[in-house]
């Protein structure tokens, strides 16, 4: 007799829209750049085949803390028509790793590509701490230096 199980559940998607809108200070590490935005919209699936939309919510966080968060409905209409413009950014901060092979651990920093200034994120972290640390931040690539 053969049988078949079916599988259901919450799948999530995320779209990273990156830097958009005007520079302003974060209200938790102070600094001055364009927030960083993001979509996560909920399905509801049946054998892993998203079916059902469920919704979304929209964030905003501050690109060095990652200090954010979500918008409301008043909020959400505001935050599409920034997302919407297609000026291109004025933030430039370029994720860097530094791999201490000999101690085996990782330094995860930014790089502000306009003023030089080295932001450090973590420091001495493990290796899969500095993976977790780079999907969290919705960082596809990281410039990785061997130290």
């Amino acid at each position: 007799m053969l049988s078949y199980y079916f599988v259901y559940g919450v799948k999530s998607f995320k779209k990273v829209y990156g830097p958009k809108g005007q520079a302003q200070a974060c209200p938790f590490c102070h600094k001055v750049y364009q927030e960083t935005y993001v979509k996560f919209r909920k399905y509801g699936h049946l054998d892993y085949i998203p079916l059902i939309p469920l919704g979304s919510d929209l964030y905003h966080f501050c690109p060095v803390c990652f200090y954010g968060d979500k918008f409301d409905k008043q909020g959400k209409k505001a935050a599409k028509a920034i997302i919407k413009d297609t000026t291109p950014p004025t933030t430039n901060l370029i994720p860097c790793g530094v791999h201490h092979v000999s101690a085996k651990t990782w330094d995860l920093f930014l790089q502000d590509q306009a003023t030089n200034e080295v932001i450090p994120i973590k420091n001495g972290i493990t290796k899969s701490e500095y993976k977790k640390l780079k999907k969290d931040r919705f960082y596809k690539h990281i410039h990785e230096i061997d130290a």
